[in-house]
């Protein structure tokens, strides 16, 4: 159980993971400025900051929301110069802390770095806005007339870019997020953006693989439009609506890693209760290292990304509403669950490796066991649901690994008898 109770810190955190900026060494066409909404209509988020020749980094910027709040109806990003996003991320402050969650101190109302992306300096606890297309292409786009998303008064958030600099000398970034706002009165229904992230990537060297998920949600929602991410690795990605007896329709699919298409649903994508979004990831890897799943250009991601509404707040990040739940893995492999229980049991420390040896064990589990892998690392990942968050809080593995093998017993003994048929 050792791997997997490390395992607990570093998923938790995986939800709100940042997005990776090309490395392709080409600039974006030039864009034209944008200028902030008139007066009563809306803010403007700007960041402007200078990249070191040879330079990738992530960067970010904290700002706090005005006293009345935001009610977002639409949004429109603009930014310049080797970045591949711009997001815009909530947070659980109230104002703009004086460290970092790492104890370092700074002034986070100016630009920093933030090289291992916000959730690891900031408590992250959503996306409201953002873009990974240069030329305009938001993530929120234009919501229904009455739905918005809503920010609370006084929200801190995150502005966050990642830029790469390939050129001999520095690089200057110009990057604007506007958030269209409209009154409290004219809200008739909340919206949110899902940000569904699958961190079980594992690519091997020179080699070929896929990651999938899937996301049931408990409530009816209507979904306005979505859009994938990947790195570079990423050759092929497809999403399926899957109904509550597992009929699957494909609503969105293409083979781009930057400037992804964005699939607009009209009418929109009605799903209920019980019924599930699976969006699956195809790599090609040329390079002579194996690839995981992580933030930089090196690493590899698998999200499905996009406004809905009404709003159920567990949903967007693909937990149930006792959080409880992360969704459910697809492997790609033909190992059973017991195997592959075996695999992670055994599999480097996540200090080792950063998890690649773990990450493989549930890729390489057949599909036919996705439904009990999924269950006992759901287990693991929550602290045995949540029953071993005393124990697992301390620096004590042992009485925290003690604790979760009792509580997922009965999760390790379904394990142990599943199929792959």
């Amino acid at each position: 159980m050792r791997t997997l109770t490390r395992l607990i810190a570093l998923l938790g955190a995986a939800a709100f993971v940042g997005c990776s900026s090309s490395d392709t060494g080409s600039e974006p066409p030039g864009v034209e400025p944008l200028e902030p909404p008139a007066e009563g209509a809306g803010i403007q988020y700007r960041m402007v900051t200078t990249i070191d020749p040879g330079q990738e980094i992530e960067k970010c910027q904290l700002f706090v929301a005005p006293p009345e709040g935001l009610n977002i109806q639409r949004d429109a990003v603009r930014y310049n110069g080797g970045s591949h996003h711009v997001l815009l991320f909530t947070t659980a402050y109230s104002e703009i802390p004086a460290t970092t969650i790492r104890g370092v101190a700074l002034d986070a109302s100016q630009v920093h770095d933030c090289k291992d992306g916000p959730q690891a300096d900031w408590t992250v606890t959503g996306v409201v806005s953002g873009s990974q297309s240069p030329d305009g292409k938001s993530l929120l786009g234009d919501l229904p007339e009455g739905v918005a998303v809503k920010v609370a008064p006084g929200t801190v958030l995150v502005m966050n870019t990642h830029y790469l600099n390939t050129a001999p000398e520095p690089m200057e970034t110009d990057a604007r997020i506007n958030l269209y706002t409209i009154p409290d009165e004219a809200v008739e229904t909340e919206a949110g953006v899902l940000f569904h992230y699958n961190p079980f990537i594992h690519i091997p060297a020179r080699g070929e693989a896929s990651a999938r998920m899937r996301c049931t949600t408990e409530e009816d929602i209507s979904v306005v439009r979505v859009q994938s991410h990947m790195h570079r690795r990423g050759v092929g990605y497809a999403a399926h609506k899957v109904s509550a007896g597992g009929a699957m329709e494909q609503i969105y699919a293409h083979d781009k890693w930057e400037d992804v298409p964005i699939q607009d649903f009209s009418p929109f994508l009605e799903l209920k209760a019980g019924e599930s979004l699976d969006f699956r990831c195809d790599y090609t890897n040329t390079e002579a290292r194996d690839v995981i799943q992580g933030s930089t250009t090196k690493d590899e991601m698998c999200m499905l990304i996009g406004p809905y509404f009404p709003r159920s707040p567990a949903y967007e990040t693909c937990r149930a509403q006792d959080g409880s739940s992360f969704g459910t893995w697809f492997g790609t492999g033909t190992a059973t669950c017991a195997e592959t229980l075996e695999c992670m049991s055994t599999a480097n420390p996540i200090t080792v490796d950063r998890g690649a040896e773990f990450f493989s064990c549930v890729v390489n589990s057949c599909e036919g066991a996705s439904a009990s892998v999924s269950e006992l690392t759901n287990c693991q990942i929550t602290g045995g649901y949540g029953e071993c968050e005393q124990e697992c809080s301390g620096e004590d593995a042992e009485a925290c690994g003690a604790c979760v093998e009792e509580a997922c017993a009965p999760a390790v003994e379904a394990c142990q008898v599943a199929a792959c048929d």
